[in-house]
């Protein structure tokens, strides 16, 4: 057996829901008949039929194996997500609850609950009624409040002395002689959390932490230190990495760390982590990733909108959707509430710069420092789990909460202040849609970057947004602004697809004119469920803001934004007298634009043979032409021409009289 396993527990759970409000009275701990419908995790009861609308307690219960060589082990049941409050009980017993918060994940310890040899019984009531305690607070928040357990659930088994969670750091070292693409090396470092041991075991042990570094199939270094675990953190620091290969939204370079623990001599716990060694850093308005001055586009996806399955989307389901997005050439987003690992996995693996929030929407328009132990406890599960992605390149602490309000203001600062004790490597902002109103004393001010949510014509009224963009960075000056949503929310406005192409061009165009917005995130990718929702009942209760449609399909604004968010520009000249095809490939300077680097061009001729050319490096404003000669006229509309990252997505596609 390793040092720990991990047991996933997502089949054949049993579900009931409370309809009638009888708790304890559902006979779930006595002998009997199982209770409930057969379902699998992650499961939500909001897009059962009849059960659409329910806000109230669901039950689930699982009954698993535990083997004698587990006894003496630790024992733990791991939550990835349950919306919202939850109590666990094992065997009858109660062993833990976690409240106020339906989007981050939860560690429970059972050790002294589970019986060897034998089966034991898993019971969850997870709540999903409004409260005024949590966050999202009431019904004032714009996605579903599906009820469930939502995201995975394992059983993690180790050595008694184990591992909580990891904060790694792993920074770049740029020579100032150096291109800012290239970092000679790079140091990794690290904070290690040991799981809370009950008194009469966590007298002091003597530990050795040893942690291996490797990339891809090779491993690069090695190296253990004995400490003491008396005060449940162990650090280490100054670990080399020689070559460094640099994270980029285009080159996700991904190195791995195992962390092996030994308790008096024995291995006791080990856990393997992904990190990318990358910098993102501002100097005045200017963002820079490695150094290198970027302005990227982006666009906002909202998950849970399939109505099969709402908020219990498998990993499947997220990764198409996060296709969809890079597809779309959009290389930065936000999401408004917390993530499963796993969809953060998946952007670490393939590039897309993430800014994950607290769930502060809208509500409560005047905090007070009550809400901070709550606040706080979601950064705290927040980035305790999530700390070692390197997609991740800020946390948000709020969107839309009364941003003018003094109060807000000062409550924003403390928060912040906060959050910066538990990563002070990464920004942190809050985002703002009355910026535009009075910039000096609005609350993003408070946050790295100033980020603004631009609904001038629609729900900001009729403003002349030139002017409002020039009135923001003159009081704002030395930090990045990000347009961090934009378009058109039906039915509260009209004018269809249309008019949020419209929107999304006209609003683009107009942001590369203003040197200091370094990034746009368009809003929405997708129609979207939401509890408010003007559109459609039950399942369907939706907001029509998406370039794709509930179901995934893409409308004709999708294309738009995937044209305006490409990096290249394409020019094809068609020489006949030479019977020769010019491509000229352009990479953009004004949004996006940043550096391409190992993109290729594809050109499949009539004949079905592929001719594949390297692109060379080019900077913004920089170009390339490509010369493809011995092309018979009459074949010319039928040429195709594909542009491709380095991580395999397409940049642009189609037939080359398209481009001519």
């Amino acid at each position: 057996m390793s040092a720990r396993t991990i047991v996933s527990l997502e089949e054949s759970w049993l579900f009931q829901a409370d309809t009638e409000n009888l708790g304890m009275e559902l006979q779930w701990y006595k002998e009997g008949p199982p209770l409930g419908e057969t379902v699998k995790i992650p499961h939500t009861w909001n897009v059962q039929n009849g059960l659409e609308e329910f806000r109230g307690t669901g039950w689930y219960s699982h009954d698993f194996y535990a083997p004698l060589e587990w006894k003496g082990k630790l024992l733990r049941l791991q939550f990835d997500a349950v919306y919202r409050d939850a109590v666990v009980w094992v065997n009858g017993k109660r062993v833990g609850e976690h409240t106020q918060s339906g989007y981050t994940p939860f560690v429970i310890e059972i050790s002294d609950t589970v019986i060897f040899d034998t089966t034991n019984h898993i019971v969850v009531s997870v709540n999903n009624e409004n409260s005024n305690t949590a966050l999202p607070m009431g019904n004032s928040f714009d996605w579903a409040d599906d009820g469930g357990i939502i995201r995975g659930v394992s059983l993690l088994v180790s050595g008694r002395t184990a591992i909580d969670y990891s904060k790694l750091q792993a920074a770049p070292f740029f020579s100032d002689d150096m291109d800012g693409a290239v970092a000679p090396y790079g140091m990794l470092s690290g904070e290690i959390r040991l799981w809370e041991q009950p008194p009469h075991e966590s007298e002091c042990k003597s530990v050795k932490l040893k942690v291996i570094m490797s990339y891809e199939e090779d491993m690069l270094t090695s190296k253990e230190w004995e400490m003491s675990s008396d005060e449940g953190i162990l650090s280490f620091q100054d670990i080399k990495v020689e070559h460094l290969k640099l994270w980029h939204f285009d080159h996700p370079h991904l190195y791995t760390v195992t962390i092996s623990l030994y308790s008096d001599g024995v291995l006791t716990d080990e856990v393997c982590t992904a990190v990318g060694f990358r910098e993102i850093s501002s100097e005045g308005n200017t963002l820079l990733l490695n150094r290198e001055p970027v302005r990227l586009m982006g666009v906002e996806w909202m998950p849970g909108s399939n109505p099969m399955s709402g908020m219990a989307e498998s990993v499947a389901q997220l990764e198409e959707m996060l296709h969809h997005i890079k597809h779309a050439n959009c290389v930065i987003t936000r999401f408004h509430w917390q993530q499963d690992s796993k969809l953060l996995e998946w952007c670490d693996r393939n590039g897309l710069l993430v800014q994950e929030e607290i769930p502060h929407w809208q509500t409560p328009q005047d905090p007070n420092d009550e809400w901070l132990n709550i606040s706080i406890k979601h950064a705290q599960e927040m980035i305790h789990r999530h700390y070692n992605h390197p997609c991740i390149y800020a946390w948000g602490i709020g969107n839309e909460v009364n941003g003018q309000s003094t109060v807000t203001v000062r409550y924003f600062e403390k928060l912040k202040s906060l959050v910066h004790g538990l990563d002070d490597t990464r920004f942190i902002n809050y985002v703002s849609n009355t910026v535009h109103e009075n910039p000096a004393q609005d609350a993003t001010g408070v946050g790295d970057m100033i980020m603004w949510n631009d609904y001038i014509g629609t729900w900001h009224g009729e403003l002349d947004r030139p002017e409002v963009i020039q009135n923001m960075t003159r009081n704002l000056p030395n930090k990045p602004l990000v347009v961090a949503e934009y378009g058109l929310c039906e039915p509260a406005f009209n004018g269809g697809d249309e008019r949020r192409t419209q929107i999304l061009m006209e609003n683009t165009r107009e942001y590369r004119k203003h040197p200091a917005i370094a990034a746009l995130i368009y809003f929405s990718l997708n129609d979207y469920r939401t509890q408010m929702g003007e559109e459609g009942e039950g399942r369907l209760r939706q907001r029509v803001h998406g370039s794709m449609s509930l179901d995934g399909t893409p409308k004709p604004s999708y294309e738009a934004l995937r044209r305006l968010a490409s990096p290249i520009n394409l020019n094809v000249e068609l020489v006949k007298e030479k019977a020769q095809v010019v491509v000229t490939v352009e990479n953009r300077n004004d949004i996006p634009c940043y550096r391409i680097s190992g993109y290729t061009l594809r050109l499949v001729n009539p004949l079905g043979d592929c001719i594949t050319e390297h692109i060379p490096d080019l900077s913004p404003g920089e170009k390339h032409m490509f010369y493809f000669t011995d092309i018979p006229e009459n074949r010319w509309n039928e040429l195709m021409l594909d542009i491709i990252r380095p991580t395999g997505f397409s940049v642009s596609s189609g037939l080359l009289m398209t481009y001519t």
